[in-house]
């Protein structure tokens, strides 16, 4: 017989062998109940964070005065004591 006709007897010998024992080991565990797989335990329940603060509001948006600059005409606050734009003193 040949070399590789030799290796793949073996082999399939060797795969009948391992068919048989996981067959028989199969009902040799159904017999005994030990079939079922082992759960692991459920994972305890999430802890409850505490009550958040309310979130900050929105900034009260602040609405000012302004006057048109005499000289480039672009309206300053009345608060600015010369324009931006140009430079002039406020009116």
């Amino acid at each position: 017989m040949g070399f590789l006709l030799k290796i793949a007897l073996f082999g399939l010998a060797l795969y009948g062998v391992y068919r048989t024992f996981r067959h028989w080991k199969g009902l040799f565990d159904r017999f005994t109940g030990n079939d079922l797989p082992q759960r692991p335990p459920p994972p305890p329940p999430a802890p409850v964070p505490p009550e958040a603060p309310p979130a900050p509001s929105r900034k009260p948006v602040v609405i000012e005065d302004t006057v048109q600059c005499a000289g480039c005409g672009a309206y300053i606050p009345t608060t600015a004591e010369k324009c931006g734009q140009c430079g002039r003193p406020r009116p």
